[in-house]
């Protein structure tokens, strides 16, 4: 009995082993439980936490990237809004134009600061980009966008434990400081108001205004040349950022390897082994429950 008792003990643990052995090839984790290492499960979920929040930090540097290279792409949309006006002002401020075309260029000068206007509005992600902290208001109206103010406030990503960095820029920094215009050097002369004094001084047939309008048109995309480097650097930065990130998640996750991966080669001759002794085991059992009483008595 005793040695029956202890054949099927052996035989127990054996099977438990080779199991485990074939739950971590299968795994390719040799760490299932607290106790499989008390020490290494500590370090495991350490460096799991870490790589969570660096997933979450990555995913902030990429949204960053992606607000940034919209908010380019509509301020070069704004530069060519520009371009198209002054070319239009400069040929009414001839002198030579006459009224209808003064009315078309007009009317077409109306249908640039809707864009404009459109362009102030543009969102990523549902956030508007012109609006500061306030990212869930359109900053402008068609109506009186000359006249309103933007917030202030700096909308700002986590990409570390202790690092923000800024994306959004506000309107008023771009498009001019609400109900401003005037001849230079005014400052944060707005740019939906020149394009309305445009209009009226077509429609008054001003040419000195006119002229005058050619250089805040000027003064108005030089501003949005300066937001437009602002932007390229910011998004430099978010390059920067995102290889670090990454940097950092290989090491970790090169130490979490260590703590919790199998070494396959290893796993597997072990796993051989303990399948060997089951079947060393299998063969004495059988030699032993072969003996009974009845061949002592013989």
């Amino acid at each position: 009995m005793m040695q029956n008792t202890q054949l099927l003990k052996n035989l127990r643990n054996t099977n438990m082993g080779i199991v485990e052995g074939q739950n971590k090839l299968a795994t390719g984790q040799r760490i299932h439980r607290p106790g499989d290492d008390p020490i290494g499960i500590g370090y495991l979920l350490r460096y799991n936490t870490e790589l969570s929040r660096s997933d979450e930090f990555l995913e902030n540097a990429r949204t960053g990237t992606g607000w940034l290279n919209t908010t380019d792409s509509v301020l070069q949309q704004a530069t060519h809004v520009l371009q198209r006006a002054r070319v239009l002002t400069q040929q009414a401020s001839t002198g030579t134009t006459p009224e209808d075309a003064r009315k078309q260029i007009a009317a077409e000068i109306e249908q640039l600061k809707q864009q404009m206007i459109a362009i102030g509005n543009s969102t990523y992600n549902g956030r508007y980009l012109f609006n500061g902290q306030k990212t869930d208001v359109a900053p402008y109206t068609n109506d009186d966008a000359a006249y309103q103010t933007t917030d202030d406030g700096m909308y700002f990503l986590n990409v570390s434990a202790s690092v923000s960095v800024p994306v959004s820029i506000t309107g008023e920094k771009v498009f001019g400081t609400a109900g401003q215009a005037g001849p230079p050097p005014v400052p944060g002369d707005n740019v939906f108001q020149v394009l309305d004094d445009i209009v009226k001084h077509l429609e008054n047939n001003d040419q000195d205004a006119l002229l005058a309008d050619l250089a805040l048109i000027d003064g108005a995309a030089d501003r949005i040349s300066f937001n437009l480097a602002e932007v390229g650097a910011r998004t430099n930065r978010f390059a920067l950022v995102e290889e670090r990130i990454l940097d950092e998640q290989i090491g970790l996750k090169e130490l979490r390897s260590k703590v919790g991966d199998v070494d396959m080669a290893e796993a597997i001759i072990d796993l051989q082994l303990k399948e060997n002794v089951l079947q060393a085991s299998l063969a004495t059992g059988a030699k032993i429950m072969q003996v009974s009483l009845a061949d002592f008595l013989r």
